[in-house]
């Protein structure tokens, strides 16, 4: 198993058995490694071609610093598909001004619902649009809210400094299939 250590970054790591160093995404040519990220409300996002694999963790910083574009353009112009999981929800994630338009400038404004007091950010959502722009079909997208609606899940929001981590992977499962 891959892993990286999660700093709030952009900055992609290519993969190697055990932690690959500082960072926020992982991405793989090989078929040898799962590659895994961890989170409690940010965005785990799992990428794949026919040639490569990524595992993101996308908290509002890495969306903020494009870390899904410099994930996509790892993938050299292949198809890329990809899967976003549980994270926190737009009912749950308050956030300041400056970081509602610093999501603004890089997603689509309808990530960031002004009707309250404070913004209130979709991540998943802003994933999405990113990953969409870039051309990369999204096959599932989570609406679970890992602070309120999932309490299977771990959620700093909820559980604060006693929060657990939530682990994504993805790996490539090669077999001989006999006719």
């Amino acid at each position: 198993m891959a892993t990286v250590q999660q700093v709030h970054s952009a900055a992609v790591r290519e993969a190697r058995a055990g932690c690959a160093g500082k960072g926020d995404a992982l991405l793989s040519a090989g078929h040898e490694l799962a590659l895994a990220v961890v989170t409690a409300d940010c965005v785990p996002v799992l990428m794949a071609s026919s040639e490569r694999l990524a595992a993101v963790h996308a908290g509002w910083r890495g969306l903020a610093g494009k870390i899904i574009e410099a994930t996509v353009e790892r993938f050299q112009g292949d198809k890329v598909v990809a899967w976003i999981g549980p994270a926190i929800g737009p009912c749950c994630y308050e956030v300041g001004d400056e970081v509602a338009e610093r999501i603004e400038a890089v997603s689509n404004s309808s990530v960031v619902d002004r009707r309250g007091v404070r913004p209130h950010l979709d991540l998943p959502a802003a994933a999405g649009f990113q990953l969409e722009s870039l051309g990369v079909e999204v096959l599932h997208c989570s609406a679970e809210c890992t602070r309120c609606e999932t309490p299977s899940l771990w959620s700093y929001r909820r559980h604060a400094e006693a929060a657990g981590r939530n682990v994504a992977a993805i790996w490539r499962h090669d077999c001989e299939v006999e006719t």
